[in-house]
């Protein structure tokens, strides 16, 4: 880590500790004494592959707008819940890529446990139901 004062390469760390998704570290820098705080967050590279084969950045805030969707009424302390615990599965899979057909069942499995009508209003999206027939089936699979 360089200083930020004299971009000397030594730095020294005081102390570490955990803070939300980061950690936080204070830093002393050896050349000129200086304390300062650096934070630390994990980067991935997670990409989302697409219907129709096209590739693009992984955003949780995609999944979040479509559960805040689906649950309209839902506290946003339940839907934050939810998001996460989609992400830690996906991420779990310890992979760069992931279809959006995966993320869709991961969705559709938390919302089956929490609210069945979002689940299926989600379902609905999710699988291109136009049919009323197919709407029929899926309200079965989720009932």
């Amino acid at each position: 880590m360089h200083c930020p004062y004299c971009s000397h390469q030594d730095t020294k760390v005081l102390e570490s500790r955990l803070i939300d998704e980061a950690v936080r570290r204070r830093r002393e820098c050896l050349s000129c004494n200086v304390r300062f705080t650096t934070y630390e967050t994990p980067v991935f590279q997670l990409s989302v592959i697409k219907r129709d084969g096209r590739e693009e950045p992984f955003q949780i805030s995609k999944i979040q707008q479509s559960l805040e969707k689906a649950c309209s009424k839902t506290k946003l302390e339940l839907i934050t819940e939810l998001t996460k615990r989609i992400e830690q599965k996906i991420l779990s899979k310890k992979t760069n890529q992931v279809k959006t057909s995966l993320i869709g069942k991961l969705v559709l499995q938390e919302l089956k446990a929490v609210d069945k009508i979002a689940c299926l209003r989600y379902a609905t999206v999710h699988k291109r139901i136009a049919d009323p027939k197919l709407l029929e089936k899926e309200l079965k699979i989720i009932a």
